[in-house]
């Protein structure tokens, strides 16, 4: 179990933000904010507050089983299917930056132009968000995450495919490294993904859980 110190540690090396006071009303407001199509929507600050929340989920376990279904229809070209289970999904975790720009293809072969630029501004917002953070060259410029999706999501649009990871200690922070093949042309390399705030999340978790009352 991380001790207390050492997860205040760990935040400070994270994502560039100010600490959250209020991580689930910060995440509430920012969500509108973005379904709104605030342009000034801060989505560094959104990733931050929900890997803070209660419902937290690194793994994507509470959505996985809807992303496949929805990528499933999708490239089945079964777009009304595949809006309802990336619409479910993005209802359980916003920050899917993969759901909110297939949502936004499909959307425009329905000629929902406004729904359209809403979802792949979403997309791009919070894409730009892990892009900003590093380059994923070197452990020292890792990409810093939050989640496994994000790491996928990084992979996916540079065409790369992942054949291995290894877990790397730094000065800031665990890095993950994983080696990749190029889809097309099969050229190796790897990159970099910072994953202290997934271990914080994690962390936060155990803590709150400690903290629930037991159950009679």
């Amino acid at each position: 179990m991380i001790k207390k110190a050492a997860v205040s540690l760990i935040v400070t090396l994270l994502l560039p933000v100010a600490a959250l006071a209020d991580p689930a009303g910060d995440y509430a407001a920012l969500v509108t904010a973005a379904q709104d199509g605030d342009p000034g929507t801060d989505y560094t600050a959104m990733r931050q507050a929900y890997l803070m929340l209660p419902d937290y989920d690194p793994a994507g376990t509470k959505t996985e089983q809807l992303m496949r279904d929805g990528q499933t229809a999708y490239a089945a070209k079964d777009c009304k299917t595949a809006l309802e289970k990336f619409k479910a999904a993005i209802a359980l975790t916003f920050v899917l930056s993969d759901a909110h720009a297939l949502m936004a293809d499909c959307l425009e072969q329905a000629g929902d132009k406004n729904g359209e630029k809403r979802e792949e501004a979403i997309a791009q917002g919070l894409f730009n968000s892990i892009l900003s953070s590093g380059d994923g060259a070197k452990p020292e410029t890792a990409f810093r995450v939050i989640s496994l999706s994000e790491e996928n999501a990084i992979l996916a649009v540079a065409g790369v495919n992942g054949t291995k990871r290894e877990i790397i200690n730094t000065d800031a922070g665990p890095v993950e490294k994983i080696s990749i093949a190029d889809a097309t042309t099969g050229q190796e390399g790897a990159v970099y993904f910072n994953i202290g705030a997934i271990v914080m999340g994690l962390a936060l978790k155990e803590k709150n859980s400690d903290k629930s009352p037991a159950k009679p």
